[in-house]
């Protein structure tokens, strides 16, 4: 298990943070699915890559948290 992350994953997760503020969760499914096409032509070891992949699980623990709330 990795004990640290990356600064750019962390800046990943402010863009995603960024745009939960400006879009609310009515874009989730679509930045999720959006970002699991465009992290395929990025490896996890770029910045990019890194990047894309912390905004990608923002997104997938929002709507897992969305989901848990529904249920509720």
């Amino acid at each position: 298990m990795i004990d640290t992350v990356s600064t750019f994953y962390v800046e990943g997760i402010k863009e995603g943070r960024a745009s939960l503020e400006r879009h609310g969760m009515a874009a989730a499914s679509d930045e999720l699915a959006n970002l699991n096409s465009t992290i395929k032509g990025f490896p996890a070891s770029t910045s990019v890559g890194q990047l894309l992949r912390g905004e990608r699980d923002f997104w997938a623990n929002q709507i897992k948290r969305a989901r848990k709330t529904e249920r509720a």
